[in-house]
């Protein structure tokens, strides 16, 4: 039979699309960080009767729990059966390419007072100047006390900035090649310019910025070093094109998929299996740290889930017979850029979520790359649910590729496969998605946890 797939605009109820994206919207806007992110998914846990793993002696069959890990990542899921039958997992992340302060982050210079930036992730640093940024994160100051900043995105708040060269000026600049244009510690953040008089002493921009913060907030410059703050993009997501099929906004590498988890393991009506959802940290960065994917944070909640429902069972056994899909986002072609894609084996705006049988770069390396047997259930699940997809790779072999938390996942000894929504502009601070795309990823993922 020939492969082929459709248009999802021109099968379905555009309506239920439609519907579907006014709450991602939402969900985009509110969960701007890692920490917000993980606040949102907690509370909605909690709602829906879930109790928090740590907190209790025992967990009965079909008792929906969750683990809050360091508010940095989040597991919820549901017991059913014995967990030697393994787990259906789904798992995405929730960080995205930003600009973090430095420990040390406010200066002055020229009469301005400025933040220094370390980037986080891949992102192409030319395309974080010149627009309205936000400050999020938080602070702890000396005595223990904690503050959640956030700056820039209320009606009335100020926003920064970074700025850029004139083109009058900027001859040697554009001669240069992108990844130079603009280097990474020029990403300063402009952040006031009025200073501080003291008496005899020169006025200082900086001490202004200080004294402000002491007053406004209670901070002073050591608290910074107990900080973690981010400088994200302040563009609100907003509805694309005069059809509004489609919606931009940061942060959807890889909130989107994160998203289709939650709403899909919600609405799922399977009684009979295990589930769980994961929501990762670090995913920008490799996966490392202790709230990434390279963690042992599985097997931690393994032991507690064995302990606690009194099954005799092994987290490396319960791994073995597990399923999973890494729910990443990857590329659409964009028709701007031809020549990147293997036009047989890339994706479509449209088309549904892409299935990727294998990530990694070049050679496969640091690849995951899932087995035909793996392939045959997935398909045969999706297409018995009537699910729209497509198959795709991330752009052609010797251009580069990429990585998800799937090979982390599989070297637990499960059988995953990546599935997620496909974008256009990924990484940059206004990523654009499909409507359609989004609503049969949620389906994906509702029809792999039910069947």
């Amino acid at each position: 039979m020939e492969y082929v797939v459709k248009n999802i605009w021109s099968e379905i109820d555009n309506g239920k699309i439609m519907d579907f994206a006014v709450g991602y919207k939402k969900f985009l806007e509110v969960g701007i960080t890692e920490r917000v992110i993980v606040t949102m998914l907690e509370k909605e846990a909690k709602s829906k009767g879930f109790v928090d793993i740590t907190g209790v002696d025992e967990l009965k069959l079909g008792q929906g729990f969750y683990l809050n890990h360091r508010n940095k990542s989040f597991f919820m899921g549901v017991i059913n059966e014995d967990l030697k039958n393994g787990l259906r997992l789904l798992g995405s992340h929730i960080d995205s390419p930003r600009l973090d302060l430095k420990q040390q982050p406010i200066y002055e210079s020229e009469g301005m007072a400025l933040f220094k930036t370390h980037y986080y992730g891949g992102i192409k640093k030319y395309q974080w100047v010149t627009m309205p940024l936000a400050l999020e994160g938080v602070v702890y100051r000396k005595d223990g006390s904690k503050l959640e900043l956030s700056i820039g995105r209320g009606k009335d708040d100020p926003v920064f900035t970074i700025t850029d060269l004139l083109p009058h000026l900027a001859a040697e600049q554009m001669d240069k090649k992108a990844g130079k244009v603009i280097e990474g510690e020029k990403l300063n953040v402009l952040i006031g310019s009025i200073p501080l008089v003291e008496g005899d002493k020169d006025p200082s921009v900086k001490k202004g910025i200080l004294a402000y913060l002491s007053k406004e907030y209670d901070l002073d410059e050591e608290d910074f070093l107990r900080a973690e703050l981010e400088i994200l993009p302040n563009l609100p997501p907003r509805d694309v094109g005069f059809d509004r099929s489609m919606i931009g906004g940061y942060g959807q590498d890889d909130r989107i998929c994160s998203y289709a988890i939650m709403k899909g393991f919600f609405d799922c009506e399977n009684k009979d299996s295990n589930l769980l959802a994961c929501f990762f940290d670090k995913e920008e960065i490799g996966s490392n740290g202790d709230t990434g994917a390279q963690s042992r944070v599985l097997e931690y909640l393994l032991e507690m889930l064995i302990a606690k429902t009194g099954m005799s069972a092994s987290p490396l056994g319960v791994f073995f017979k597990s399923r999973g899909l890494s729910a990443d986002v990857s590329a659409v072609d964009d028709s701007s850029f031809d020549g990147v894609f293997d036009k047989y084996n890339r994706g479509r705006m449209g088309y549904g979520p892409i299935v990727s049988k294998y990530s990694g770069s070049r050679g496969k390396y640091d690849a995951n790359d899932a087995s035909a047997e793996l392939l045959a259930y997935v398909m045969n699940v999706l297409d018995e649910n009537k699910v729209m997809y497509q198959f795709g790779e991330l752009g052609k072999v010797d251009l580069g590729g990429g990585g998800t938390i799937a090979s982390y996942l599989s070297q637990l000894g499960m059988e995953v496969v990546d599935l997620g929504t496909g974008l256009l502009s990924m990484h940059s601070p206004f990523e654009v998605a499909s409507k359609a795309d989004l609503y049969m990823t949620y389906m994906a993922y509702r029809a792999f946890l039910e069947n």
